[in-house]
């Protein structure tokens, strides 16, 4: 099947708090783009459009019993008969592969009491309960009709995460049962932006005012703002002939999300009944927990600067009995002695009232981060004539964060589209059928091969002498491919050099791939430097003298994965060469 023709997309949307997956058919997109079935999700009250990125493991380390909704029930039914010790429980572990300069196939990742597993299975696992839910609901429809190259694969990676964490998820995916040929890598806010471009969107302006946009034209410049659970991810667009897109400034963004406000209100917590009670409740009465959580994921969305000057939510029975237990007295009789507490905590009739100052300071980090973030990046010359911000992600629904962007920058149109959390989901289907959609793409680094030039007397460094069969060389040369913040068009093929095989007996050549904060680095030794990969060639004829054994390499940029490729410079003929970034 023709890459982008499959009959029908599936995209999974991998979240560092919730998941979900969506697909449409061939036919429908070309209807409609907009067209699209997501997944709904039943967790006790609870209907959504996504689930929470939880797994439980069997004993054995290997078999998924749950994911989601289901996972946390099976849990605190465990924790409740005592047999939870040797199960394996993770949430928001999506976050152990952000920025892992050590990231690689050994990585390993803990659960919450802090057993260890590797990191492929848990990642693995629950991409397979993605792709199984999937023919379970489709089943009827897709048996009989459609083989496994008939459906187009798309996974979502937030843009600002490096290449390996961009192959660990491939491999993880590909471990899970995906055909690697049939699986699309899609960048979070990149997503968004296809989406946002069928959609009439709605602004907000720093007065408050509403009012609805159709989409954008021809040459407008906007930044997409996705803030999710773990990070937060930017990229800025410019619509070009055709709807296509162009992107004017590298991806970039930090670890801003909301699961932030969710651990500051876990810390108030902690400060509330203390670190021994916490932890007893987190353990012994995990249903209890989650359910309060569930509660205040709720409430996150609902407080604003205008908040009731008390916020009510109610306590679990269990928590109160535990403090109850552990201090000697209850919590209702300490908030009243607490010089602390006692102007800021009530409790009656089972709720716990909280001034809704401590609520909104939850938020206070997390939102300067994004604000001065954001503030700091509109100053750059690329960014002048950016009009517009959309913002989408699970977090982009807390009203504290959407009130605070508003208010900041007054000249520049806010736009939050229906159901935010959502909109990187339904923008990943339209990505696997339209993958030229962004056409050119920012480099976030400057590339470079680490290679070996002939040894010149009182220029290269004697450490990286090395001699060989064709002479001495200096081998420890950084080879520059592409600078950081230069653009590349999709699919752009730059090449890296050509390269000669230096001993008969060799079978295959491999180099290393750089990454650099300085263009004007020439070792791989200099600061700034860093590996984050290598690639191998092999297949090379043997039988050509030892000095016509060359290889021409080009490193292809411009999607959202780098890729490579190697021909013998005397057949033209390709070579198979791997680029590896999980050493």
């Amino acid at each position: 099947m023709e890459n982008g023709k499959q009959f029908m997309v599936v995209a999974i949307d991998f979240g560092t708090t919730y998941s979900s997956w969506a697909c449409s058919m061939r036919h429908e997109y070309e209807e409609n783009p907009t067209k699209i079935y997501v997944r709904q999700w039943i967790g006790g009250e609870h209907f959504s459009q996504k689930v929470p990125t939880t797994v439980l493991i069997r004993p054995d380390g290997k078999t998924l019993e749950a994911f989601g909704y289901e996972a946390e029930d099976r849990y605190a039914d465990l924790v409740e008969e005592g047999q939870h010790k040797r199960w394996f429980y993770f949430d928001k572990f999506k976050m152990k592969i952000f920025n892992n300069t050590e990231l690689s196939r050994k990585t390993m990742v803990e659960d919450i009491t802090g057993k260890q597993l590797p990191a492929i299975t848990v990642f693995s696992r629950a991409i397979q309960f993605m792709k199984e839910d999937f023919s379970l609901q489709f089943k009827s429809k897709i048996d009989g009709q459609f083989e496994d190259h008939d459906i187009c694969w798309v996974l979502t990676v937030p843009a600002i995460w490096n290449e390996s964490a961009k192959q660990f998820m491939r491999h993880a995916a590909v471990t899970a049962g995906i055909n690697n040929r049939h699986l699309r890598i899609a960048l979070e806010p990149e997503a968004a932006s296809l989406l946002c471009n069928y959609l009439p969107v709605k602004k907000f302006t720093n007065t408050g005012s509403l009012s609805t946009l159709q989409t954008f034209k021809k040459g407008s410049n906007y930044m997409v703002l996705d803030a999710g659970g773990g990070t937060v991810d930017i990229t800025v667009h410019e619509i070009i002939d055709g709807g296509k897109l162009k992107e004017l400034y590298k991806a970039c963004g930090g670890p801003w999300g909301g699961t932030s406000v969710d651990e500051a209100f876990k810390q108030f917590l902690i400060q509330l009944v203390g670190y021994s009670v916490y932890q007893k409740f987190s353990t012994e009465c995990t249903d209890d927990m989650l359910d309060m959580f569930r509660g205040f994921e709720v409430k996150k969305r609902e407080i604003h600067s205008k908040k009731d000057p008390m916020i009510t939510v109610r306590i679990p029975v269990s928590l109160m009995t535990l403090f109850e237990e552990d201090i000697g007295e209850t919590l209702q009789e300490f908030l009243r002695e607490s010089s602390r507490f006692s102007q800021q905590v009530k409790i009656a009739h089972g709720k716990i009232k909280v001034d809704a100052a401590v609520y909104k300071d939850f938020f206070r980090k997390p939102v300067q981060n994004i604000t001065s973030y954001v503030r700091t990046l509109l100053q750059e010359k690329q960014l002048k004539d950016v009009k517009s911000i959309i913002m989408v992600g699970g977090f982009s629904e807390c009203q504290m964060l959407q009130e605070s962007m508003i208010s900041n920058f007054p000249g520049i149109s806010i736009i939050i589209p229906q159901e935010p959390g959502s909109v990187v989901l339904k923008g990943a289907v339209i990505y696997g059928h339209n993958q030229g959609a962004i056409v050119e793409r920012v480099c976030r680094y400057t590339y470079c091969i680490g290679g070996a030039k002939p040894f010149i007397e009182g220029l290269h460094k004697e450490e990286f002498r090395e001699e060989t069969d064709v002479g001495p060389l200096c081998s420890g040369i950084l080879i520059k491919v592409v600078e950081a913040g230069q653009s590349v068009k999709l699919n752009e093929r730059r090449e890296a050099g050509i390269f000669n095989l230096n001993m008969e007996d060799q079978e295959t050549y491999s180099f290393p791939i750089y990454i650099s904060n300085q263009a004007s680095a020439m070792y791989i030794t200099d600061e700034g430097c860093q590996q984050i990969g290598c690639v191998s060639v092999s297949g090379v004829d043997r039988s050509v003298p030892l000095k016509d054994r060359k290889v021409a390499v080009c490193i292809i940029f411009g999607g959202t994965e780098i890729e490579v490729e190697a021909k013998e410079v005397h057949t033209d003929l390709k070579s198979t060469a791997i680029l590896d970034f999980l050493q």
